[in-house]
């Protein structure tokens, strides 16, 4: 079955109020700012996850409907502080779950292989463990104990990208950006993902260029053409970052 074409608003319609949302891309890099303004817009409340939050926290901060967030970091870059959900968190209208980039990391993989939880040693020797509640396995063959990272399955991945064709293949060029990696574990971690993209090109094409794909028509669950969709970020080769400009 092929992936839905779909608009911005049609692809948050009928998100549950409280439902974990997942971003992509990193700081000023690839968000997806299109699908996160029509999440503001639709107005409920939710819970964010994303690897390093910028813009897309502070958008829906500013909007009221950030209940909490998940992420390794939460900032602007050389534009300061993202001062909407600093606000937001001062005022309690909003919580800030800090957390370590491979617990993040490790909750994604152990929720698309389809496991609770992965062992892992991150956060050992700091209170992360104990203000994250972590439980400890042993291995079963060496008794080595390890802190056990729970999955993180995300109600919707939004994710931005350079293109794709109408089967749902996405591409970004070579190389992908460093932190690719990690939109590909949360694309595969939620029950349903949706990429948008610059620009939609023919099936010949991606299939001529296919080292470029990224994500196969498998592994999406609709597309929404935006361009400029990750406006302010950078979107490469497209448009770099604009943010105060």
């Amino acid at each position: 079955m092929r992936p839905r074409l779909l608009t911005a608003a049609g692809a948050v319609a009928g998100l549950r109020e409280g439902a974990v949302v997942a971003t992509g891309g990193a700081v000023l890099n690839r968000k997806p700012m299109a699908l996160v303004r029509a999440l503001a817009e639709a107005g409920r409340p939710l819970e964010l996850v994303t690897f390093l939050a910028s813009t897309d926290a502070d958008a829906l901060a500013k909007a009221g409907v950030l209940r909490r967030l998940t992420a390794t970091y939460c900032g602007l870059e050389r534009g300061g502080w993202a001062a909407a959900f600093e606000r937001a968190v001062a005022d309690g209208r909003t919580e800030w779950a800090e957390t370590s980039e491979w617990l993040l990391l490790d909750g994604f993989r152990a929720a698309a292989m389809g496991l609770p939880f992965l062992p892992g040693r991150s956060g050992r020797g700091t209170e992360l463990p104990a203000s994250r509640a972590l439980r400890e396995v042993a291995d079963p063959y060496t008794g080595e104990v390890f802190a056990a990272h729970p999955a993180i399955r995300p109600e919707l991945a939004l994710i931005h990208a350079w293109r794709a064709d109408e089967e749902g293949n996405v591409q970004l060029p070579f190389p992908p950006d460093h932190l690719w990696d990690v939109d590909l574990q949360l694309a595969r971690a939620a029950r349903r993902t949706v990429v948008s993209v610059e620009e939609m090109v023919p099936v010949e094409e991606v299939r001529r260029t296919s080292h470029l794909t990224r994500l196969t028509r498998l592994e999406v669950d609709g597309v929404v053409l935006a361009p400029g969709g990750a406006h302010p970020t950078a979107c490469r080769p497209c448009y770099e970052e604009s943010l105060g400009r």
